[in-house]
């Protein structure tokens, strides 16, 4: 069964932080420059976080992963809030939003 996190996280070498960000955008939505939502199974999740364990240095990066019931549960506020609003109802109303939507259903194969 499918679940919802909420990935964030602080990678001190340029280096490392440039091949995470190019390897999650492949299998998560990227919300800002280092938070991305996932929607993933437990076998989806072990691949995402066999990527993160190959691309950051415990003692140096922070990653954190935060389980969501749902997207509609996250607080959003500034530019992004309304791009957000209504993807996850099934919604498409605005361009920004359709462009958005797409993007999720394209990732997640809806």
């Amino acid at each position: 069964m499918k679940q919802w996190y909420l990935l964030a996280y602080d990678v001190r070498d340029p280096k490392r932080l440039s091949r995470l960000h190019y390897a999650l955008k492949k299998k998560a939505l990227p919300m800002q420059e280092s938070v991305f939502l996932v929607h993933a199974d437990a076998a989806k999740l072990k691949t995402i976080l066999a990527i993160v364990k190959d691309r950051t240095h415990t003692r140096e990066d922070d990653v954190r992963i935060y389980p969501l019931r749902h997207p509609n549960d996250m607080w959003m506020a500034g530019c992004q809030q309304a791009t957000m609003s209504g993807l996850f109802a099934g919604k498409e109303t605005g361009t920004a939003s359709v462009t958005v939507l797409q993007r999720i259903r394209n990732l997640f194969g809806r």
